[in-house]
């Protein structure tokens, strides 16, 4: 006596098992792209921001320095020249710094012999800027990666041109350089250095 042959969901069942988990194979290659995608660009983000804050905070440190070097030229302001009395203090030119560029700067500054440390020290107004400017000089030198000054006196006014300089190590494409030759003076002779970024204050006293 012959069976029927009962095939019929069995044997149609067995290829559409097959090509259902083919499906899901490529749905999950797709979620891994996607997700490598995703997270490559969220790493690109998380650079950039950690590049960002870096940048914000050595434009607050160059901040914080200028206001100090303002203090200390306003306790050493002296007097101005009138035909008479010669100036002293800051109105003789004791804080200028606009003579020695970047690269001249690579060394830390030597302290001068008179400190005006001590009660009994009689100090004129020059070695008090003399100090004033090695220990601010020393200051700029340590709390930013190269960091360097330049200062000019504005004629006839009583204030002053800073820039502070530094090497960012954060720069690494031309879209991260500084936008204008102009953020730094050209008397500190950077050339096409573009990793040096500068600040610049205006003190008035």
């Amino acid at each position: 006596m012959l069976r029927p042959r009962v095939m019929s969901h069995t044997g149609r069942g067995l290829p559409r098992r097959r090509h259902a988990r083919g499906g899901m194979l490529i749905e999950v290659l797709v979620s891994i792209v996607i997700s490598a995608i995703a997270l490559l660009a969220l790493a690109g983000v998380n650079a950039s921001a950690v590049r960002y804050t870096k940048m914000s905070q050595y434009r607050a440190t160059a901040t914080l320095l200028v206001s100090d070097l303002g203090e200390r030229m306003r306790a050493n302001k002296g007097v101005a020249a009138d035909g008479v009395v010669v100036a002293t203090g800051f109105f003789a030119g004791v804080y200028d710094f606009n003579a020695t560029d970047f690269a001249a700067q690579a060394t830390a500054p030597a302290m001068p012999t008179q400190l005006c440390n001590t009660a009994a020290t009689t100090c004129t107004p020059q070695q008090i800027a003399e100090l004033d400017m090695a220990q601010w000089r020393l200051l700029v030198r340590t709390q930013l990666p190269e960091g360097s000054i330049w200062i000019a006196r504005q004629a006839g006014q009583t204030a002053a041109d800073v820039w502070v300089a530094w090497r960012d190590p954060a720069v690494a494409t031309s879209d991260e350089a500084p936008a204008l030759a102009t953020e730094c003076p050209d008397g500190l002779n950077l050339g096409s250095d573009l990793s040096v970024r500068c600040s610049y204050f205006r003190i008035n006293l």
